[in-house]
């Protein structure tokens, strides 16, 4: 079996908390020199993990690299540790890809991504305040402004201030509105120390949004780059479409693109103009059984509550809602145990969930299960847990939890 300095491959991970045997080079985050040695113990002993397909992501690129002119810039949106992926290891893969940038909302999703050693351009959302400036500046990221406000508290506190300016084309969010853009642009640019990188918006995602009012959008930020172009005053990148806009409207590519839910599997429409095959990133949700008894007259009755019935076999999984299980858990939700389909018994415990084992009698204490994923012949798919959480696709992603392994294939 190969293995990589300073990495667990994933047969060590899960001879530990498993017992079961898989192939070679899967890597796990954090790796051990991330982590004191007590802690390391105690992360690659936990009963469940996530594992994470980064082939599918650098497929996922290629696939909109494929749709775009080569000038046109891609920085991919990794907002919310990418998704629940693992802000380091996903840059890592998508920079060897090409990528030519990162954007991020919070900046310890752009320490992870320096500390994967990824030295591309990386755009901080609005969400960082000045109060980080100097680690700002010791990772050589750029900063969102959207007033000259913002801009002059950044200067106070930087040496170089490089930014973009965030305009509002009608999201009703961050961003300068269009009439105030030209008088922020002309202020950074009257300041030595400050270097424009950009200008990017976001297309609203209001429920009332319609496409005429994109149209609308793509409009005034067409009217504010004529201004800037007249003016002398035009940054070098404009941006706007994200994973919706890249796919329905190529005339959002202007010079760089910032799509997130597109590397990770989700289009994020059903009408897009450009056709792409994404893959899945998130690969399988592992659990592993950490307890098993039957239930005998000795525990009294059986609870009066669905699943639940006396001489059942019970079996506990070492994953609970908090580690982002639904803590209200539809009654009968599936999960595989030794290739076999198995339903979860609410209610959902902060670190514990029960599973039906009654019709599985050869499950054994370290079996692992699969919230979702394939074992052998049997699947559970994101659409089927994301209808059994109550959530959809990208809420799915969402409730993936930082402090739960994940494991790289």
């Amino acid at each position: 079996m190969s293995k990589k300095l300073n990495k667990l491959t994933v047969f060590e991970i899960l001879s530990i908390v498993s017992g079961m045997q898989f192939g070679d080079q899967i890597l796990i985050d954090p790796t051990p020199s991330d982590v004191p040695g007590l802690y390391r113990e105690a992360l690659i002993s936990r009963a469940s993990w996530y594992e994470i397909d980064l082939g599918a992501m650098r497929h996922n690129y290629r696939q909109l690299r494929a749709h775009l002119a080569p000038a046109v810039k891609i920085f991919a949106c990794l907002k919310r540790n990418a998704y629940g992926c693992g802000a380091g290891p996903v840059a890592r893969a998508l920079a060897a890809e090409g990528a030519d940038g990162f954007a991020v909302a919070a900046l310890p999703d752009a320490i992870a991504i320096r500390r994967a050693g990824v030295e591309t351009p990386i755009l901080l959302y609005p969400g960082p305040l000045p109060a980080s400036a100097e680690t700002i500046e010791a990772l050589h990221l750029t900063v969102t402004v959207s007033s000259i406000d913002e801009l002059k508290q950044w200067r106070a506190v930087m040496g170089a201030t490089r930014i973009f300016v965030k305009v509002d084309l009608g999201f009703h969010r961050a961003g300068a509105t269009p009439k105030a853009v030209g008088e922020i642009l002309a202020a950074a640019h009257a300041y030595d120390d400050v270097e424009i990188h950009g200008l990017y918006a976001h297309l609203s995602e209001l429920p009332a949004s319609s496409p005429a009012q994109e149209s609308d959008q793509i409009s005034r930020l067409e009217r504010i780059l004529q201004e800037a172009d007249a003016s002398g005053t035009r940054p070098p990148v404009a941006m706007m479409a994200s994973t919706a806009g890249v796919l329905r409207w190529p005339a959002m590519d202007f010079d760089a693109v910032d799509p997130g839910a597109l590397f990770v599997g989700l289009s994020e429409t059903d009408q897009g103009v450009r056709s792409v095959m994404l893959r899945p990133a998130l690969k399988a949700i592992c659990a592993s059984l950490v307890s098993i008894k039957q239930v005998d007259a000795s525990l009294g009755p059986a609870p009066d509550l669905p699943g639940f019935r006396q001489g059942m076999t019970i079996g506990v999984l070492g994953m609970g809602w908090g580690d982002g299980i639904p803590r209200h858990l539809a009654a009968g939700t599936p999960a595989l145990v030794r290739g076999q389909r198995a339903r979860l018994i609410p209610p959902v415990h902060l670190e514990h969930l029960r599973i039906d084992l009654t019709e599985i009698p050869d499950a054994r204490f370290g079996d692992q299960v699969l919230l979702l994923g394939r074992q052998g012949d049997k699947a559970i798919t994101h659409d089927e847990v994301a209808a059994c959480w109550d959530t959809d696709l990208i809420g799915l992603y969402a409730q993936l939890r930082d402090h739960v392994p994940r494991v790289y294939v």
